[in-house]
């Protein structure tokens, strides 16, 4: 991968980094501002808002997990290169998907096999 991908796709990171940083950050403050008291009815929303929320601060924290082993494989001079195979991945997959691991090729049999 050249340099000036290599740049671009760093900036992206970072930026999705930041971005998710700030959204863990409000739905953090959306939980505790969720009250839960009053009726079942009022009870069984509040729960269930908390839950949602919850689930969405968890996909984010996966993300950005994805982000940061990036960033350290762009900082160790191994981003791009395939976890499985190790060959480089497709630039423009990378484009597409900036956390990518695998290769297509091996994307599909990581998929296949679970």
């Amino acid at each position: 991968m050249d340099n000036p991908t290599l740049e671009e796709l760093k900036e992206r990171l970072l930026y999705l980094k930041k971005e998710i940083i700030s959204r863990i950050k409000e739905n953090s403050e959306k939980i505790n501002g969720i009250q839960i008291k009053g009726d079942e009815g009022d009870f069984s929303n509040a729960v269930y808002s908390r839950e949602i929320i919850y689930d969405l601060i968890e996909k984010d924290r996966k993300h950005l997990k994805e982000i940061e082993e990036s960033l350290y494989d762009i900082e160790q001079g191994t981003y791009g290169q395939c976890k499985r195979c190790g060959h480089e991945i497709e630039t423009e997959r990378m484009k597409a998907k900036p956390t990518a691991k695998y290769c297509i090729k091996c994307r599909n049999i990581v998929e296949t096999s679970g």
